[in-house]
């Protein structure tokens, strides 16, 4: 690495390593206080965002890193850190990395419910794949929350930040057990819509109207959301279709109906 930092971390059995492989886990998330992104691009992203970064780590064994993300790092006084291997594969959760993993601190969100015109509500939803996505989804189409209720698995699991492809740094993500948001958040919107998706919900979604403030509730593919979120929902939602298939997965059908809620809600 051109103009290197000077900090070279061999054993996979150093201090440093040893508490960055335990962030991995939830526990070691919480315990810690700190996340994992891998890859040029989301380390890039994230090097761009509010997020406070620990480090950024270079497997020695792989390509320079792009000069753009060491200079960003630089500028921003973010330690860059040569680790060999051996030791980054012990850090690294992907089978093969990129070369390069940030430490971020999580965040302290705390969003209000009076705050959030317009989110996305993630009930028993365990696939980090989905969840990422629709995090995606919810950085596209201008969600103000994306609420990881009860049952779902943690926003800032790698795979979730990965399949995220740098939602997670642009739209705020927080865990909070479902009821207690739901019921919080019709408390701050009295005419506010909580809308669960539902293969066989009583309205279309391109007759429902997005256009005032809702949430829409996502649940698992498998059982489908909590019988507590469905109590506190004010509407079930279907999306037609006219092909043989006869559902979508979560990431999808959450997808399509923030695609419609945003269309609706430019045009009010």
């Amino acid at each position: 690495m051109k103009g290197g930092p000077g900090v070279y971390l061999e054993s996979p059995q150093n201090p440093k390593i040893h508490r960055w492989s335990q962030l991995k886990s939830k526990k070691g998330r919480l315990t810690e206080g700190a996340f994992l992104v891998e890859g040029v691009r989301l380390v890039d992203d994230l090097l761009r965002s509010s997020f406070e970064v620990e480090a950024v780590l270079w497997d020695v064994g792989t390509d320079n890193l792009p000069e753009d993300l060491t200079e960003t790092a630089q500028l921003r006084g973010v330690p860059l850190i040569e680790v060999a291997p051996r030791a980054f594969a012990a850090v690294a959760d992907t089978v093969t990395p990129q070369g390069v993993i940030a430490v971020a601190k999580l965040p302290q969100t705390g969003v209000e419910p009076s705050s959030v015109a317009f989110g996305l509500v993630l009930d028993n939803l365990r696939d980090p794949g989905n969840v990422g996505t629709l995090v995606r989804s919810a950085d596209a189409f201008g969600v103000d929350l994306v609420l990881c209720g009860s049952g779902t698995v943690d926003p800032y699991s790698p795979k979730v930040v990965r399949a995220s492809m740098g939602g997670t740094f642009r739209v705020p993500v927080e865990s909070k057990a479902t009821t207690v948001f739901l019921s919080a958040w019709r408390d701050a919107w009295p005419d506010g819509k909580v809308v669960l998706a539902d293969a066989k919900g009583q309205v279309d979604c391109d007759q429902f109207d997005f256009r005032g403030p809702v949430l829409i509730v996502i649940g698992s593919e498998a059982t489908g959301a909590s019988a507590e979120a469905e109590a506190l929902a004010t509407d079930t939602l279907q999306i037609p279709m006219t092909g043989m298939a006869d559902s979508l997965n979560a990431a999808i059908a959450g997808s399509v109906l923030l695609y419609e809620a945003s269309r609706q809600r430019r045009s009010r």
